[in-house]
């Protein structure tokens, strides 16, 4: 065998022993911490499976969202697993790196190393000082929707209030009203003049000006992400956490939706099993899910969302 050839199975190797949290395997006892599984529903409370309706909407109840509500959704499905988490003290490794030995040694194979690869592992704790508004403390128990709209019993109060921009007009009555903010145009308008030549005016100003548009909600989206992108990733970290499932039988039960990258439709002379496909290896298929979702768990553990755009974690 080629000595390149043999690193190449040994780094494998090393791949699939290589834990992706300590301790390794986790019990998840909440009801809300289960994989979201393929399906609609349509009935209230039952958050746990995808509904593709949900997914369409940004406007509720007369409201724009930044975001599809289903993103919101995520944020809160990964926010409640992170509670769990820390309750557990769980880590999450980040990354391994490789230490120098203090003295050469063999491994299993009876190659000499000089090394070993070493987790860099970061507990899972959420940082509860940016969840003032949250009402952190029913989340863990509470189904998203109930949090989102409020329960019909009135015991739990909605929050969705939390995530509504703010109207991007406001009239000043006085002059003392103007704020010094670069962020702000004041503008003049003719009150005899029609709606429609007013907008039309409105649409050539800001037309001619360079404006950065980024999201003005308290709790801002951070990102483009794709609900069933999301999705995958986090049944990917429950996987990991809960099964001894290698990748291959992972990605074999039937709980990842296809998405434009990475997840496709099985080809009929393709000798798979699942109900979806993958560019590459099964390990590389779950690398690109399980990374980017330790990214997201954190990030939220700091009250971000999908990532921190002040840290980098891995």
């Amino acid at each position: 065998m080629l000595e390149a050839d043999y690193y190449q199975q040994n780094y494998y190797r090393e791949q699939q022993q290589m834990a992706h949290s300590f301790p390794s395997l986790v019990e998840l006892k909440n009801p809300h911490n289960k994989l979201i599984r393929v399906g609609k529903s349509r009935q209230r409370g039952s958050d746990f499976k995808a509904s593709r309706e949900r997914s369409t909407y940004t406007s509720i109840d007369g409201n724009v969202l930044d975001k599809p509500i289903q993103v919101y959704r995520m944020w809160y499905r990964f926010l409640q697993l992170a509670l769990e988490l820390e309750e557990q003290k769980v880590s999450i490794v980040t990354k391994y790196e490789s230490v120098a030995l203090p003295k050469p040694k063999k491994d299993q194979w009876g190659k000499l190393r000089t090394s070993e690869r070493v987790a860099v592992k970061k507990r899972v704790k959420v940082n509860r000082s940016k969840y003032s508004e949250w009402d952190i403390g029913i989340i863990a128990d509470t189904s998203f929707d109930d949090w989102w709209s409020g329960s019909r019993k009135k015991e739990i109060k909605a929050h969705k209030e939390l995530f509504y921009p703010e109207n991007s007009i406001v009239v000043l009555n006085k002059k003392d009203d103007w704020v010094e903010d670069r962020n702000y145009t004041y503008i003049r308008i003719d009150k005899r003049r029609r709606i429609n030549d007013v907008v039309n005016d409105l649409r050539a100003l800001f037309a001619e000006q360079d404006r950065l548009v980024e999201s003005v909600s308290p709790y801002p989206i951070i990102g483009t992400p794709n609900i069933n992108t999301l999705i995958n990733r986090y049944n990917a970290m429950v996987l990991q956490l809960t099964t001894k499932l290698k990748d291959r039988e992972m990605l074999n039960s039937n709980v990842f939706r296809e998405t434009q990258y990475g997840m496709g439709k099985m080809r009929e002379d393709e000798d798979w099993e699942g109900a979806y496909s993958f560019s590459g290896s099964p390990g590389r298929a779950m690398r690109d899910l399980i990374l980017p979702a330790k990214i997201a768990l954190l990030s939220v553990c700091d009250g971000f969302f999908i990532k921190n755009p002040n840290k980098e974690y891995i």
